[in-house]
């Protein structure tokens, strides 16, 4: 469900649930040494897939900066794609 909310894209999802989805997915913050999981690669994903129509990842880079994740969706895209 969290990630039909991401994809949904809608402005008001974007200023005020997307960041606190992305929290709660990485609780203790984003660790290199662990495989991300599926859930996280779905979320992450759809962070991707609609970031250019929304800002998300730009808009809530608080929030990726708090979890230990890249600010910006190119930096995702390459994490996503360390872990195929």
């Amino acid at each position: 469900m969290t990630t039909a909310m991401v994809a949904a894209g809608r402005r008001s999802v974007v200023d005020h649930e997307n960041g606190p989805i992305l929290f709660r997915a990485f609780p203790g913050g984003y660790e290199p040494a662990h495989s991300l999981t599926s859930a996280q690669r779905a979320l992450l994903g759809a962070f991707v897939d609609t970031d250019e129509t929304t800002g998300s990842i730009g808009g809530n880079w608080l929030w990726f900066r708090a979890a230990g994740l890249p600010e910006n969706r190119e930096g995702i895209a390459a994490l996503l794609r360390t872990y195929p």
